[in-house]
C-alpha cells in the first residue's frame, strides 16, 4: 500500500538517518571504552606504549561489538 503524500520517501530518509546516527553512537561508545581502558592501564603503571595499545585494542573491540549488535537489531 503506497501513500499518496510521499510518506514512503520520508520514511526511507528517516531510516537512513537513524542508521547513520546509530553507527556514530557505536563509534562514540568505542571511543569511551578505549579511553577508559587506556587510562586504567596507565594508572596501573603500564608503559605508555602498552596503555596506547590497550586503548586502541579496546576501541576496536568495543566498536566492533556495538556495530554487530546494531546490525542485528536493525536487521530487516
Amino acid at each position: 500500500m503506497t501513500a499518496p503524500d510521499g510518506t514512503a520517501v520520508r520514511l526511507e530518509q528517516a531510516e537512513r538517518k537513524i542508521r547513520s546516527l546509530s553507527i556514530w553512537i557505536a563509534l562514540l561508545i568505542g571511543m569511551v571504552g578505549g579511553l577508559v581502558s587506556g587510562i586504567v592501564a596507565r594508572v596501573l603503571d603500564a608503559p605508555m606504549a602498552g596503555a596506547v595499545g590497550a586503548g586502541g585494542g579496546a576501541f576496536i573491540a568495543v566498536s566492533t561489538l556495538a556495530l554487530v549488535v546494531e546490525a542485528r537489531i536493525n536487521k530487516n
